[in-house]
């Protein structure tokens, strides 16, 4: 290796310690530097302007020791990937495209161009590749929710808002707590703690209007309230349902179910039960409507006559038209 190499090498070497040297610290000096590292001022002037085109968050204060403090809203990472961690990372990437909306949307496309300025040409050129001929199936979600983000966050710090939200096309409001977002056939759900009745409900994230934090009710744990959510949907006058379908209506199942519903093999057909609360008729019928001629029995009668009706109020439709 010529003497020319040995020199770069030891500076990335150097480059990289200090970026685990300085990881979660809030500032440091010139002379933390030079003491460290043994090299000169100028040397430490040149290593931070490294430090800054490489996109570690750091600004200078005025002072004879050169002092430097790191934003703290940003993190350090000295984590080195190989070639295949890369298009991994790059991989998950992709499959965020099928979303409209994402709790990090902003950042995810500055990650994205970060990511790709890093890399080597050769990978590069072999992730515009995996574009092209990777093609993933997700579900499109094609409304807008953008309260994603926050929602998130007040999981985390374990908030409470006051929400105003769209039900049946009129604005209602209530004080929640969000425990759970979920991503479910073309749309994003939040689970929360509803403060005035003091029970779990859904939201569907898009028909969120307003997002305001108050300081009025006492927050919950989070722990506390994901303990909570397993049984909290089945009501003391909730109806329970047997149906039998074939293949197809297994396969129907697979790609589309709901947590109040499970399936089991029963011969060679397959055992669909269940429950649905009053008020959710209009739900479960639209449901299995879709499972058309996979169905083979219905159980009980009443839920075989909702499913019954909706098909004919659609034939009904279909020959009015």
């Amino acid at each position: 290796m010529t003497p020319f190499m040995e020199k770069i090498m030891k500076k990335t070497e150097r480059i990289n310690d200090m970026l685990i040297f300085l990881n979660n610290k809030k500032s440091f000096n010139l002379s933390d530097l030079m003491e460290r590292y043994s090299i000169s001022k100028s040397t430490a002037l040149r290593d931070v302007q490294s430090l800054e085109q490489i996109g570690m968050p750091i600004y200078s204060e005025l002072g004879r020791n050169g002092k430097y403090e790191i934003l703290a809203s940003s993190i350090l990472s000295p984590i080195f990937f190989t070639v295949d961690e890369m298009y991994a990372l790059y991989f998950c990437l992709l499959t965020l495209n099928g979303y409209k909306t994402k709790p990090f949307e902003i950042e995810n496309i500055v990650l994205e161009n970060k990511f790709s300025n890093i890399l080597p040409e050769n990978v590069r050129n072999n992730i515009l590749i995996m574009n092209q001929v990777l093609s993933l199936e997700v579900t499109n979600h094609s409304n807008f929710s953008p309260y994603l983000k926050e929602i998130l966050q007040g999981i985390f710090t374990e908030k409470v808002y006051r929400l105003t939200y769209l039900k049946k096309e009129k604005k209602k409001q209530l004080i929640a707590q969000f425990i759970r977002i979920q991503s479910k056939f073309g749309q994003w759900y939040a689970k929360i703690f509803n403060f005035t009745t003091e029970k779990i409900q859904i939201l569907r994230c898009d028909k969120i209007l307003s997002v305001i934090e108050i300081n009025d009710f006492k927050s919950k744990k989070l722990e506390e309230l994901l303990n909570y959510i397993g049984d909290f949907h089945k009501e003391h006058d909730a109806i329970n349902f047997t149906i039998i379908v074939n293949k197809e209506g297994k396969d129907f199942f697979t790609k589309e179910n709901y947590p109040s519903m499970k399936i089991h093999n029963d011969n060679e057909n397959f055992l669909i039960t269940g429950y649905f609360n009053k008020g959710e008729e209009d739900f479960i019928a639209n449901y299995f409507l879709k499972f058309g001629q996979s169905i083979i029995s219905i159980s009980p009668v009443m839920l075989k006559k909702l499913i019954y009706d909706k098909a004919k109020f659609i034939e009904e439709h279909l020959n009015s038209l």
